[in-house]
């Protein structure tokens, strides 16, 4: 999740027991507090990994942009996704204000965790912490066992930021039009269309009737679909 510049950020648990951050200066948090791990589930994997899945049952991997690293849920997630379908996964990831380490540990500790066993505890952390510590700017494995997982974190302003080739799928995780904006509109939308392979998946929480307007101005098929919990709908876009 990319945001705007500000010193002033808390660890605040939502609804599913996971957490997330808030920034009093924007009155903004990086996830839905109704839950941030049931919103990024719901959104990237299930209704964008596991739909680009389906249409490609024996692929051995996957390329994906993300814009806006944040505390890297949803890379943590695309990590568990590789273990479970044994695939392959380079993860491109743009980001203009990087979090730091210390407060990550923090994200990550033990509260959030404690409803599973002590190795699963200590892999999501030895994940975390190989994530947000390393090096920016290259190409970094994270080991899993089954599956493998590459991960370069580009930091940038998105309307900067180099974009890889051959995107397969895209997770688009800025804060909303109304929150973030000049990082919704077609201008920046479609050199991302561009880069994508034929067939694509583009996901992203937001259903604003202008997002999807500008999806579709860049070439984009877009649908609605059913939203995380409190949340009516997402948008879904397909590289035709």
């Amino acid at each position: 999740m990319m945001r705007e510049e500000t010193t002033e950020i808390r660890v605040v648990e939502t609804d599913d027991g996971s957490r997330t951050l808030y920034l009093p200066g924007l009155d903004e948090t990086y996830h839905s507090t109704h839950g941030a791990v049931t919103e990024s589930r719901h959104v990237y994997i299930e209704k964008g990994l596991d739909f680009w899945r389906a249409a490609h049952p024996k692929a051995k991997a996957v390329t994906v942009f993300e814009m806006g690293l944040g505390t890297g849920t949803n890379a943590m997630l695309a990590m568990d996704w590789c273990v479970a379908n044994d695939c392959k996964m380079r993860y491109y990831s743009v980001e203009k204000f990087p979090l730091g380490p210390d407060l990550m540990k923090e994200y990550w500790g033990p509260k959030i965790l404690s409803e599973v066993d002590d190795l699963v505890s200590q892999d999501v952390s030895r994940r975390s912490d190989a994530m947000h510590s390393s090096p920016w700017e290259q190409w970094i494995e994270i080991p899993l066992g089954l599956g493998g997982f590459e991960i370069f974190k580009h930091k940038s302003d998105i309307r900067d930021a180099e974009i890889p080739d051959e995107i397969d799928m895209v997770f688009w995780d800025a804060f909303g039009p109304k929150k973030q904006d000049g990082v919704w509109g077609a201008e920046l939308f479609q050199p991302i269309f561009n880069a994508m392979q034929q067939g694509g998946i583009f996901v992203t929480y937001s259903a604003s009737g202008d997002v999807k307007r500008a999806l579709k101005e860049v070439g984009f098929g877009v649908e609605k679909l059913d939203g995380p919990p409190y949340k009516r709908h997402m948008l879904r876009a397909k590289k035709d």
